[in-house]
C-alpha cells in the first residue's frame, strides 16, 4: 500500500523529486513511479489525443490487486502520479482509502510548467502546433477529452486544487516551490524527508524528463508508442533496464528546447490573470500562490 503520494502537477519536476526519493535507503523501490490507478478510476481509460492511448497503455495501472502488488511491505512506498491533483474527486477517493497517507505538491511558474508540457509532447513528436496555437486549440474544447499533459492553460491553474488539497489534508500535504527545490536542494530534499519520517540523507539532483525538439521524430515514435516488437522486447529485460535504455535513448535523440517568445508569453498570462483572484488570503499556501501568479 502507498504511504505517500506525489499529486502533482505534471511538469513541476515531479519525477526528480521522486527518483531523488527512491534514493534513501528507507523507501521502496516502486515498480512503477505513475500506475495513475486513482486517475484512472475517476477519468476512465478513453482519451483523444495523439497517442494517448500508449500512455494508457503503457502506464496505467486499472486492477486493484495489481496496483497494490507495486508496493512491498516494510517500507516507505510512494505513488508519484501526477495526474492526480487534476480533480477533486480523486482527492477524496484517494483521502478515503488511505487517510493516514501524506501527500506532496509541487508547483512551478505557471507559464514555465505550460511550455514545459507543450515542450515535452513536441519531445514525445505529438504535438504539432506553435504554443499560440495549441492554446487556442485548448480554448476551443478541443482538447477536453485529452490527456492532462495537453492542457496547457487548465494544468496551470493551481489555486483552487492547491487550495482544495489543503482544506481536505490539513498538515498532511507538503507544498513545495519548485524554486526552492531547483535552487536548495539538499536543503528541501531533507525538508521533504523530515516530514516524511525519514532520516537525513545524501541526496543527489536528477533532471528527469529534458524536453526539446527530437533529432528523429521517427525514433521517438519507436520508443514512445506500444508496438508487438517493443512488448517483446520489453518482456525479456527486467524493467528498472528497459527503463534506463529507453531514458538513455531518448536522452540522446533530444535536441534543443523550443523557446518561448515574449509575444507568446504574454499571451498565456493574459489568458490566466484572472488566477490570482481565486486566492484566498491567510490559507497556508496563499503567499506562494501569490508569488507565482504575479505574472
Amino acid at each position: 500500500m502507498p504511504d505517500v503520494f506525489i499529486l502533482g502537477f505534471t511538469k513541476c519536476a515531479t519525477t526528480s523529486l521522486y527518483n531523488q526519493l527512491m534514493q534513501h535507503e528507507d523507501v521502496s523501490h516502486t515498480k512503477r513511479k505513475e500506475p495513475h490507478y486513482h486517475f484512472a478510476q475517476v477519468k476512465g481509460t478513453q482519451f483523444d489525443g495523439p497517442a494517448d492511448n500508449d500512455t494508457v497503455s503503457q502506464m496505467f495501472v486499472t486492477e486493484e490487486d495489481k496496483y497494490h502488488a507495486l508496493y512491498e511491505p516494510g517500507k516507505l512506498s510512494i505513488d508519484g502520479s501526477a495526474m492526480s491533483i487534476e480533480a477533486p474527486e480523486i482527492l477524496d477517493s484517494i483521502n478515503a482509502q488511505y487517510p493516514n497517507a501524506k501527500y506532496i505538491l509541487m508547483l512551478r511558474s505557471p507559464i514555465e510548467r505550460a511550455f514545459s508540457a507543450y515542450s515535452h509532447l513536441i519531445r514525445d513528436a505529438r504535438e504539432t502546433r506553435t504554443f499560440k496555437d495549441a492554446l487556442e486549440h485548448e480554448l476551443s474544447g478541443a482538447r477536453d477529452n485529452y490527456l492532462p499533459i495537453w492542457h496547457n492553460l487548465k494544468s496551470s491553474r493551481f489555486v483552487e486544487a492547491t487550495q482544495y488539497a489543503r482544506n481536505l489534508f490539513g498538515d498532511r500535504l507538503n507544498v513545495i516551490d519548485y524554486r526552492d527545490y531547483a535552487k536548495n536542494n539538499k536543503q528541501v530534499m531533507n525538508e521533504v524527508a523530515q516530514f516524511l519520517g525519514l532520516s537525513p540523507a545524501t541526496w543527489t539532483q536528477d533532471f528527469a524528463n529534458r524536453s526539446g525538439v527530437p533529432r528523429s521524430p521517427t525514433l521517438q515514435k519507436v520508443l514512445m508508442r506500444k508496438s508487438f516488437a517493443k512488448s517483446a522486447f520489453v518482456a525479456l529485460f527486467p524493467e528498472k533496464f528497459v527503463t534506463s535504455l529507453k531514458r538513455s535513448l531518448m536522452e540522446r535523440n533530444t535536441g534543443d528546447k523550443p523557446v518561448l517568445s515574449e509575444e507568446d508569453r504574454t499571451y498565456f498570462a493574459s489568458l490566466i490573470s484572472d488566477e490570482r483572484d481565486k486566492i484566498i488570503p491567510y490559507m497556508p499556501d496563499a503567499q506562494l500562490l501569490e508569488s507565482l501568479y504575479s505574472l
